[in-house]
């Protein structure tokens, strides 16, 4: 029996350790720089702006919230941030947490070093030729996408937000779709090709998910995916029949999901009945002749967007037409 108590007083101890860390804690877009005091005038100087992503709403956002600690400076609660990116001159290589794995593209990367759901990134800078490496700003991303992910269909509140009954209904239509349970159905209407779902996170904000199933012999171009998104909201969408897609601040890019290649549209919409506009992102997915139309519509005003459309990208990844 001897020789299996090592294992088990192992086994015993990872799980102790595991146990014994919390959730990770700061914004979900935040990333904590911690970076050798050599690197202060790089950084100082705009060395970092190419992390410095943009998502044109209303107004254009920044995708991440940083913050920055030198290397002797981190300790306590800031070993516990969501995302830490370590940038270190070669001095202080040493100083690189061991749990970090070094990957081809020169980021060291590794998960819940010191908290739950965490991500850690290190790179190592020349202060004398400071230079990143290249896709450092798509992992971070990434990171980011992970961390909503989590946020909406599991921390969002004590219970999973994925909800089994919903992605059941929406499959007796011929895909699945996972809607998180803090959406609640405003329109079922599958007859007329149209569901919508809608969150509140507080009085003046609101969000609008919706499906919309369009059976049509036109070709899925850039101007068509427009169309059909305006008329989508002018048809079905809550006092919405003068809504317009401000063509001057909306941006197309082409996308192949799942199989299904389409137009993605990220952009402005407005209503002067109202006098009032917000951002939107769609998905205009194409399945010989139908056309499955995926759009997370924003309105919250004087305040940011961007996390919210990105929710809609998260959801939207989870479609799968079967």
């Amino acid at each position: 029996m001897k020789r299996f108590l090592l294992p088990c007083i192992l086994a015993l101890t990872l799980l102790f350790f595991v146990s014994c860390k919390h959730e990770s804690i700061g914004p979900i877009n935040g990333v904590l720089v911690v970076y050798s005091d050599s690197l202060t005038d790089f950084i100082d100087q705009g060395g970092l702006q190419e992390l410095h992503l943009i998502v044109e709403t209303v107004d254009p956002e920044e995708v991440f919230s940083f913050s920055f600690a030198r290397v002797s400076e981190f300790q306590g609660t800031l070993k516990t941030r969501r995302t830490i990116l370590f940038l270190l001159d070669h001095s202080d290589t040493l100083l690189m947490p061991t749990a970090l794995q070094a990957g081809d593209s020169g980021i060291y990367s590794g998960r819940n070093v010191w908290s739950l759901d965490q991500h850690v990134f290190g790179v190592v800078v020349d202060p004398s030729s400071p230079e990143l490496p290249s896709g450092l700003a798509d992992t971070l991303e990434n990171a980011y996408n992970d961390q909503m992910n989590n946020y909406i269909f599991e921390s969002f509140v004590s219970t999973s937000m994925t909800s089994p009954e919903r992605m059941d209904s929406l499959q007796s239509l011929g895909f699945t779709l996972n809607v998180p349970k803090s959406f609640f159905v405003r329109i079922w209407s599958p007859d007329d090709g149209f569901i919508q779902y809608q969150r509140q996170p507080d009085d003046e904000c609101l969000l609008l998910f919706s499906i919309r199933m369009l059976s049509t012999d036109a070709e899925l171009t850039e101007t068509n995916a427009i169309l059909a998104r305006e008329a989508m909201a002018r048809i079905f969408f809550s006092d919405a029949s003068a809504d317009s897609v401000d063509r001057a601040r909306i941006t197309a890019v082409p996308i192949v999901k799942n199989g299904l290649v389409g137009w993605e549209l990220t952009g402005v919409w407005r209503n002067p009945d109202y006098l009032n506009a917000g951002s939107f992102t769609t998905r205009v997915l194409d399945l010989g002749g139908v056309w499955y139309i995926l759009d997370m519509e924003v309105y919250n005003p004087g305040h940011r967007k961007e996390p919210y459309l990105r929710e809609g990208w998260i959801i939207m990844d989870t479609f799968c037409k079967e």
